[in-house]
């Protein structure tokens, strides 16, 4: 008797889970949904890629002409690759 009442409990546990789930699926896509629909109404000029340059980086450094030190195929020899 035992047994079977701990099943049943596992199988309502279950139904309540795989129904909760979808509630939450359901309401994420929404969510996602609107994303989408505010990015199409409200396009941003932000590419989503961000370069971040240190204030004393050798990317910044110049020469006598003021022509950046390093650009080009230069840059792969100052980046330290791992």
């Amino acid at each position: 008797m035992g047994y079977d009442m701990e099943m049943e409990d596992f199988h309502e546990d279950r139904e309540f889970d795989e129904k909760e789930l979808e509630r939450l699926k359901k309401e994420i896509l929404e969510e996602a949904k609107k994303v989408v629909e505010n990015y199409v109404d409200n396009p941003s000029d932000i590419s989503g890629s961000v370069v971040n340059i240190h204030e004393n980086s050798p990317f910044l450094e110049e020469d006598d002409k003021g022509e950046p030190m390093f650009s080009g195929s230069r840059w792969t020899k100052i980046i330290k690759s791992k």
